[in-house]
């Protein structure tokens, strides 16, 4: 039986200026290959940049966009956008595409990223694909905590117009596998970084229900969901903590169903906090640690299941696995987030594969 994923609350949610000189796309890689970490950007004056802000995204709407449009402002050149909503991010991209933008500033949380990522995807043509510069504008940030330039968002853009402008500093381009999420048996996907669900579904929603309106934003809000986590560990019986049915698939082997407290699932290298619970070896782009409920050994085996080290306590024999692969086919009786963004079941379960969708090229600065 089919069911289309469906998104529980709205995804992100504009105006114009002239261009800038333009430059080629880069060279190609295969699908799922990662670019060398710190790859020369070249010189920034090559490049055509455009730029997005989503004003409701956590940080900047707690502390505004006057800085950053005042900014903007002083080049009215800049092709620059303001979007809410997928339909208006579809059509910056589309404007910005027409213009030439090979190199697109993002101010924005992660759900913002994951919608820009699913329209660039979407639109299919990778040679076209510009390179992302993110800024810290959400609230959780991960996928800009691992790929995103330093500094608060108008510090960000005046480095990045500094490196275009008149070439100061030195850009660097790093590539991440995007991970993508295909709706089973047929549907549109949705691309993105980091998904997660059972106690990480739950917990995001209950930071949308109780801890996004007191405007905690990035380590504070990871370590008020941290420390409700650990609550419910406590009190044993908990609804932030509990199970989703998971039956996982991994590049053709079954693991079978499990009742499971946590499921993790990513492309990128580094997690909220330093976080690292992903102990497989391999090279295999996507990785995963399902741990069934209710965890045993929690008390021995968390600091290392945290930091991605080797315990005797995690094992699957003891409900814990870790694995790398190239596809991954998960069966939910629960919805999943991705990069933040809630996915509530379309009926009791969901089929759902997730597979490397091609490399994206990042901007960062050296140091």
């Amino acid at each position: 039986m089919s069911f289309s994923i469906v998104r529980e609350r709205p995804a992100p949610g504009g105006s114009c200026g002239n261009p800038e000189p333009p430059v080629g796309p880069g060279p190609n890689r295969l699908q799922g290959e990662r670019a060398p970490a710190g790859e020369p950007a070249g010189e920034g004056a090559r490049y055509r940049l455009g730029v997005i802000s989503n004003p409701a995204s956590g940080a900047n709407r707690r502390s505004g966009l006057k800085g950053f449009r005042r900014l903007m402002g002083e080049h009215p050149r800049l092709p620059y956008r303001e979007v809410r909503t997928p339909a208006e991010v579809a059509d910056a991209l589309a404007a910005f595409d027409r213009r030439g933008v090979d190199l697109l500033a993002i101010n924005s949380g992660d759900g913002t990223v994951q919608a820009v990522l699913t329209e660039l995807k979407r639109r299919g043509d990778a040679a076209r694909m510009p390179i992302l510069a993110l800024m810290n504008g959400g609230t959780t940030n991960m996928t800009h905590r691992d790929l995103g330039l330093p500094g608060r968002p108008a510090a960000a853009l005046r480095r990045l117009l500094a490196w275009t402008e008149r070439g100061e500093g030195e850009g660097r381009i790093v590539g991440r596998p995007v991970m993508r999420v295909d709706p089973l048996p047929a549907g549109e996907p949705v691309y993105g970084f980091f998904l997660g669900a059972a106690a990480v579904y739950r917990g995001i929603r209950f930071f949308h229900a109780r801890l996004k309106r007191v405007g905690l934003r990035g380590n504070a809000a990871h370590f008020a969901v941290f420390a409700r986590f650990l609550w419910g560990l406590a009190r044993r019986r908990d609804g932030i903590l509990s199970p989703a049915t998971v039956r996982l698939r991994a590049d053709g082997r079954d693991f079978g169903r499990w009742r499971a407290f946590l499921l993790l699932a990513t492309t990128l290298e580094r997690l909220i906090l330093g976080w690292q619970p992903f102990w497989a070896t391999g090279e295999a782009p996507l990785r995963v640690t399902l741990v069934k409920a209710p965890p045993a050994w929690i008390a021995a085996g968390f600091s290392a299941l945290l930091r991605g080290r080797g315990h005797p306590r995690l094992q699957p024999e003891h409900g814990y696995l870790s694995l790398r692969a190239a596809a991954i086919e998960l069966e939910l009786d629960d919805g999943f987030a991705l990069d933040g963004e809630l996915f509530a079941p379309g009926g009791p379960t969901q089929r759902i594969l997730l597979r490397p969708g091609g490399l994206v090229r990042f901007l960062r600065f050296a140091p």
